[in-house]
């Protein structure tokens, strides 16, 4: 294990420093070792302000050189696998100070094997310490632009535990998840810790994996049905599923070809090929010969919104990626607009709860271009959703209808059988002992990523 825990520190040192993302090194783990990699990167960054800004500084007192930044990385690790994992402490002492000799020498291994010592020998009183705070300073700066602390408060309650798992149906009337919740959107949720491949109705093409709140934005839209689509910034591909399972013809447009080969692959086992053509070009410089009645631009943003379900973003993301991905979402919207024949639909979404990127943005495009009005969202069951403006904005702590918190509402009917008990619900600390928060991970089964909606029609 040594030797694994060398590598997953350098791992994080390159994901922290923005170098690489965990989903890419992911694919680069062996299959045997890839669920051991899985669970501590996860807890490590959802854990990773408690253990930076409350445990680490009990016992460091000088700040580490920025050369030496690898020590800090194997201390997260370290500390990860003492506090919330349950490895046992030789293993863990063992392996990194075997870590921190190999890449920082007898130095590093000697103050790396005396941090987790201490740390060990404080367990106790380590864990009696609020452990509410998530976020990272920079990831903070972004949401307060837009958000109270009390609504920030409430997002961060989501960052603890593994979000649930959201299908969307082909086809409605057919459901082969028996055991999963339906939620008001017609998704239906699966507690996190079910092996997707081996649910029923995968093999048959059935159904896809979509977050709920990224599965309302075609949901949106007036008929698709023998509309001609075209689907900018298309793979993985769950929009451009559901417009398909809709009747639509699409053109499915991403500038990476592997991820046009990832998008290809999800409709053949859908059987969904018959109405798509794919293109890989640049958003900013595909010209079709022809103009549609929909386009849908699946943009892309700083990705703030799914914390929740990559955990590293609330370390890596920073103000001036917003600044970025506003930018470039300016010049897609503003080049994307040619294509639109009069009278069609303009489907604008975004994974980021940065309003810059969302309500701005939109407001910015509209004042710009007079031949554009909203077309108001009125899907049923999006009320609490709804911004005066007639966007979505869904928010983690936001997303299902408000129900009265009554034994009634948490039947097994209402929270998906007994799939949703207390026994298989998603832990964070991977110890499955600590129970005491059932109320919370319940909350965390009625969340959503945070999203953004918007739907215009050009008049001319």
């Amino acid at each position: 294990m040594a030797d694994n825990r060398t590598e997953y520190a350098e791992f994080l040192q390159r994901i922290l420093n923005g170098d690489t993302s965990f989903s890419l090194l992911k694919q680069s783990i062996p299959a045997e070792k890839r669920g051991f990699f899985n669970m501590l990167f996860m807890t490590a960054m959802r854990r990773l302000t408690f253990i930076k800004e409350t445990v680490l500084p009990r016992f460091i007192k000088k700040k580490v050189p920025q050369k030496q930044q690898i020590l800090e990385c194997i201390l997260y690790l370290g500390t990860t696998e003492l506090l919330f994992m349950g490895t046992p402490a030789y293993a863990v002492l063992n392996s990194y100070a075997e870590a921190a000799k190999k890449l920082n020498g007898k130095f590093g291994a000697n103050f790396v094997n005396a941090v987790l010592r201490n740390i060990l020998r404080n367990k106790g009183g380590l864990l009696s310490l609020p452990r509410d705070k998530y976020f990272s300073h920079d990831f903070l700066k972004i949401l307060k632009q837009d958000y109270t602390p009390d609504e920030i408060s409430a997002m961060e309650k989501f960052a603890e535990y593994e979000p649930p798992l959201d299908i969307t149906l082909k086809d409605q009337t057919v459901n082969p998840l028996n055991d999963g919740q339906v939620l008001f959107t017609g998704t239906v949720r699966m507690p996190s810790n079910v092996k997707v491949t081996e649910l029923s109705g995968y093999e048959e093409g059935t159904w896809w994996v979509q977050d709920a709140a990224s599965a309302l934005a075609v949901k949106c839209l007036p008929e698709i049905k023998g509309k001609n689509v075209l689907d900018i910034c298309a793979a993985p591909g769950g929009k451009t599923a559901q417009l398909l399972a809709g009747g639509a013809v699409v053109t499915a447009v991403d500038i990476s070809e592997q991820r046009l080969d990832v998008l290809r692959e999800n409709m053949m086992r859908l059987k969904l090929m018959q109405n798509l053509t794919t293109v890989c070009a640049d958003a900013l410089s595909y010209t079709p010969s022809e103009k549609f009645d929909i386009i849908l631009i699946d943009a892309p943003c700083s990705a703030t919104g799914t914390f929740r379900r990559h955990p590293e973003i609330m370390h890596t993301k920073t103000a001036e990626d917003v600044r970025r991905q506003e930018k470039l979402q300016r010049s897609i919207l503003q080049h994307a607009a040619n294509f639109l024949t009069p009278g069609g639909m303009l489907l604008y979404a975004t994974c980021s709860l940065a309003k810059a990127e969302g309500e701005r943005q939109i407001k910015h495009f509209i004042t710009e271009h007079q031949e554009f009005a909203v077309f108001p969202i009125t899907l049923a069951g999006t009320e609490n959703l709804r911004t005066k403006e007639g966007f979505i904005r869904v928010l983690p702590q936001r997303f299902l209808p408000k129900q009265p918190n009554t034994d009634e509402n948490m039947t097994e009917k209402n929270m998906g059988k007994s799939n949703l008990t207390k026994k298989n619900m998603p832990d964070a600390d991977q110890t499955g002992k600590d129970m005491a928060r059932a109320g919370l991970m319940a909350e965390n089964m009625a969340g959503a990523d945070g999203f953004f909606i918007a739907c215009l029609q050009r008049k001319i």
